[in-house]
């Protein structure tokens, strides 16, 4: 039995390179072989004429191969690759379908000629992990479609079906969808012999297409649009510096600039993401998930509302219950607005809106959650409410129905304790809004079983969510390590440091946005009353005293017009010195004595916050790995995707200069807030 990746063929006059490689026809280094070993074969037979590139499985070449990365890279090289192709004597097509990215689509870039199915997505997504094309997609791209469709391409790192090329050169031939992209492409490969034309256009010799008026200009959008992040500007750089140089210069000079990116801590922090999502969801529970198609959802309110949505948009069938048809009313609506607004933005066709919408029951009546799969509720945060829901529904539903909360800080052991299936019972913790956010904290209570909770991180990927499972305690992961970067924020204001420094500092360094603008979109009053339902640590007398004083003074945030900032009649937030006199009062009756603070010490405090909350969790077991709280960092609070997460942080900084830091920290301030941890956990 043959084993080998790459298989070679004739037909006729045509001559097969036949990759597979399952699941995605990655660049390994025996695929990249056998490319090389198929160009020289055909090359030197004389009956072949043309060359066809083509895969097996459910895709084209699909990009690099995950289990290198990391690795020495072995010969030969993919630019090597490339340029063997393009150089070949006897024209090369490549044959597409599935989707073609990175090394795959700049394999494709190097052929002489690109036919494709319409289904087909192309794209180079490596500033997504920190780099740019390596192996000639910023030499070829913009030689073909142009300098500003190919920077486009390359900074977004966006996928981008072949339809959307029609008349650029890009694609010679695209087929129907439902075609035989075989026969389409061999009958293409004899055309091109039956046409007796033996001249072959090879890209790198073409000159690049440069259609950009305003470098300058083009460059400072670029740079304002990558927030910090170092890939796209460099590829624009290169791009831009590349347009008088030959196809092998260019490639000298993306070379030399990709090897700078993969050792940067940009690029580690961005591949170690890229493995860290995908194993959050791995567990190793061996239960098999339960069906689910139809959903119970209690609460249509926010919350309720954009869960809803988020179901509705997945397929499922989803009811909606209310307390009362005023409500009802209002969840309903608010879903319908949250369908307008994908419509109008061109996400959904009218046919999708409608027939999601469909799915939607509203109701009244408990009675109707009888035969759901599965059951969330999304009330506001009252454990008294939430036990006499789950006690209705545990008369109610099916005895397979999966009993989930979505509370953010309750403790599920007691809403589970009201049911006589409190193995049905777990917490499944989506973030606001949650039609948009992507994050699921699928929560693990004491009797929860595997099958509940298997059943849970299906449904998240059935809804694109990127779930990670953690266990009970305050705040769960999330929540529990933002209340103490929080509780460093208040601090640090009544120390001296001023509202607008701290979001600035925050957001300067790559937060999405700052603590304090959070607290006033969010609702400065949510964050109280969920604090409230714990008796406050008598050690810190500090403890959330600023939140305190805005609740007290009505500045709720963004609602009432005036939180931590003011509001103008757009919505905008300013600067309020009242806010920070008022701060600095309250600071002087705790004995508080102000300072002045740098940008670089409010940035180390919270992520040493962070990190220190972090490992306790490690400690207590609540989560599984320490790159499961970089997932949920990243995705549920806008930590910056280009630093990896806080516990990514912690081994950039190491062990023991950590150990030093929160020895610091720990004079400063009681032991019980910067209590002994295990740094080796990182």
């Amino acid at each position: 039995m043959n084993t080998d990746p790459v298989a070679f063929d004739v037909v006729n006059t045509i001559g097969i390179i036949n990759i597979n490689f399952p699941p995605v026809n990655a660049l390994s280094q025996s695929v990249r072989l056998g490319l090389v070993e198929g160009i020289e074969k055909f090359e030197s037979d004389s009956s072949v004429k043309v060359i066809v590139i083509r895969c097996e499985s459910r895709t084209f070449i699909a990009g690099a191969d995950i289990k290198e990365f990391g690795k020495a890279p072995l010969e030969p090289h993919l630019p090597d690759v490339v340029n063997r192709i393009e150089s070949s004597k006897k024209p090369v097509i490549a044959s597409l379908f599935g989707t073609s990215l990175g090394g795959g689509f700049e394999v494709v870039l190097a052929c002489h000629y690109r036919v494709a199915l319409a289904s087909t997505k192309v794209g180079l997504p490596e500033v997504n992990l920190g780099l740019i094309p390596g192996a000639g997609g910023t030499q070829r791209l913009p030689r073909i479609i142009g300098t500003k469709r190919a920077l486009d391409m390359i900074t977004s790192g966006k996928h981008y079906p072949v339809t959307d090329f029609e008349g650029s050169g890009l694609f010679d031939a695209v087929f129907d969808s439902d075609e035989n992209l075989d026969g389409a492409t061999l009958a293409f490969a004899n055309q091109l012999v039956e046409s007796g034309n033996e001249k072959f256009a090879r890209v790198g010799e073409q000159r690049v297409n440069d259609d950009i008026n305003d470098w300058q200009q083009t460059m400072a959008k670029i740079t304002k649009k990558a927030r910090g992040k170092d890939a796209p500007v460099v590829a624009a750089n290169v791009i831009m510096n590349s347009r008088t140089l030959s196809v092998h210069e260019g490639m000298a000079l993306e070379r030399k600039e990709f090897i700078k990116l993969r050792d940067s801590e940009q690029s580690a922090a961005l591949r170690f993401v890229f493995g860290a999502e995908r194993m959050a969801a791995k567990t190793e529970y061996t239960a098999k998930p339960l069906p689910v198609n139809k959903v119970g959802i209690i609460g249509g309110g926010t919350m309720g509302a954009g869960i809803a949505t988020a179901f509705l948009s997945s397929g499922f069938q989803v009811t909606l219950l209310e307390q009362n048809q005023q409500a009802l009313d209002s969840g309903k609506k608010q879903i319908e607005n949250h369908f307008a607004a994908n419509l109008s933005r061109g996400r959904m066709s009218q046919n999708q809106v409608d027939g999601y919408l469909s799915n939607l029951m509203p109701s009244i009546d408990y009675q109707q959650l009888a035969e759901v799969d599965l059951v969330i509720e999304a009330v506001f945060e009252n454990m008294a409410v939430k036990k006499e829901i789950f006690t209705k529904l545990n008369t109610i539903c099916k005895k397979e129905c999966v009993l989930a909360t979505n509370t953010s800080y309750l403790d599920i052991d007691e809403i589970a304790s009201v049911t006589d299936r409190a193995e049905q019972v777990i917490g499944m913790h989506f973030f606001s809004p949650a039609n948009i956010m992507k994050l699921l904290e699928v929560v693990q209570a004491k009797k929860s079983s595997q099958q509940a909770l298997v059943t849970a991180m299906a449904v998240a990927k059935k809804l694109k969510k990127v779930s990670v499972l953690v266990g009970v305690c305050f705040g769960f992961a999330g929540n529990r390590m933002y209340t103490r970067y929080g509780r460093e924020v208040q601090q640090m204001l009544l120390e001296g440091a001023k509202v607008s420094q701290i979001d600035k500092a925050l957001t300067g360094w790559g937060m999405a946005m700052g603590p304090l603008a959070v607290a006033d979109m969010s609702g400065i009053d949510i964050g109280y009353h969920a604090r409230s339902s714990q008796p406050f640590p008598d050690f810190d007398k500090g403890y959330f005293k600023p939140s305190e004083l805005m609740f007290e003074k009505g500045r709720y945030g963004r609602k009432t017009g005036s939180g931590y900032y003011q509001y103008d009649e757009h919505g905008h937030p300013v600067a309020d010195p009242a806010v920070d006199s008022l701060i600095q009062k309250k600071a002087e009756e705790l004995g508080i004595v102000s300072r002045e603070f740098s940008d670089e010490e409010i940035v180390n405090r919270t992520l040493y916050a962070l990190i220190s909350e972090g490992l306790q969790l490690l400690t207590d077991g609540i989560v599984q790995r320490s790159s499961d709280i970089d997932v949920i960092w990243l995705h549920g609070y806008g930590f910056p995707r280009y630093k990896g997460g806080p516990m990514f942080q912690a081994k950039q900084i190491g062990s023991d200069n950590l150990l030093v830091e929160f020895d610091k920290l720990r004079e400063i301030e009681d032991e019980y807030i910067w209590p002994e941890v295990d740094t080796g956990l990182i």
